[in-house]
């Protein structure tokens, strides 16, 4: 066995001497690997916008194209990764994309597209919503024609339906923003349907805190389309407080912000809610 081994073992080492590794293509990347911005028509000081990434190539990078603009090899050197920012003026403007490239010494090369887009407005909607007991309000608000259907009416007709629910946990005293697919999970039902919406609470927006007056600020759907970094992961499920805004956002992508005005606890408890949705 041992003479089996030596004899084989200078083989492998010729092998592996031989093997060409092929060098990994060229990448363009950008800030959470977002290709895309959202521009508010109606904040006028937003008149440009930095988009930032990196490009970066292992057989080491020969220039770098970013619209009309070209960065060569006697700008950025013997380097395999470079970092974009790249400030472009938005004002007033329609919707336009910007082109990225990165090519390699290699002539191997990797493009991208920035895309600019226009916001449109929105619509707001004043609901009370019950929880699960509470048979004065609806339980669950649809997606499709904005209104508030009972518990009943969810589970009889509305189960398809794209929307969100109310629900209480009593394990835990807790008042819950949920999709309708984590019903059973929250032990609030036994059956629930299939389509999913998913929540995460919205702390602060460029480093100030989120309160109020942004919430009756937002007029388009811009912010909400923008607040998807990963900072803004969304989960089936959050807890509910007064005076705090959520983003929602439904299984075909719609997206909207919830603002939590009141919320009198329990399995029979109900909430007042204002929520902004995309049209």
């Amino acid at each position: 066995m041992k003479r089996l081994i030596i004899l084989i073992f200078p083989l492998l080492l010729c092998t592996c001497e031989n093997e060409v590794i092929e060098m990994l293509p060229p990448y363009v990347f950008f800030v959470n690997d977002i290709d895309y911005h959202v521009m508010d028509a109606d904040d006028p000081a937003a008149a440009t916008f930095l988009i930032r990434g990196s490009v970066s190539a292992q057989g080491y990078i020969e220039e770098v194209r970013i619209g009309d603009r070209t960065i060569g090899r006697d700008s950025i050197g013997d380097e395999t990764r470079f970092m974009l920012e790249h400030e472009v003026d938005i004002k007033g403007k329609a919707p336009f994309e910007v082109p990225f490239s990165c090519l390699d010494r290699e002539g191997n090369t990797d493009s991208k597209v920035f895309r600019f887009l226009s916001s449109v407005p929105i619509e707001t909607y004043q609901v009370t919503m019950g929880a699960q007991n509470n048979s004065n309000y609806g339980f669950f608000f649809s997606f499709k024609d904005r209104k508030v259907y009972s518990l009943t009416e969810f589970v009889d007709s509305k189960r398809e339906e794209q929307g969100f629910c109310y629900g209480y946990s009593m394990s835990k005293n807790i008042s819950l923003l949920l999709s309708p697919t984590e019903l059973v999970k929250q032990v609030i039902i036994n059956s629930a349907g299939t389509r999913v919406a998913s929540f995460c609470g919205i702390v602060a927006i460029n480093n100030e805190t989120f309160e109020k007056a942004h919430f009756d600020n937002i007029t388009n759907d811009a912010f909400m389309r923008n607040l998807n970094g990963t900072e803004y992961g969304t989960f089936a499920f959050n807890q509910m407080e007064a005076g705090k805004s959520y983003l929602v956002k439904s299984d075909d992508g719609l997206r909207g912000v919830i603002y939590v005005q009141r919320i009198t606890p329990g399995v029979a408890g109900s909430v007042d809610l204002i929520i902004k949705l995309q049209r």
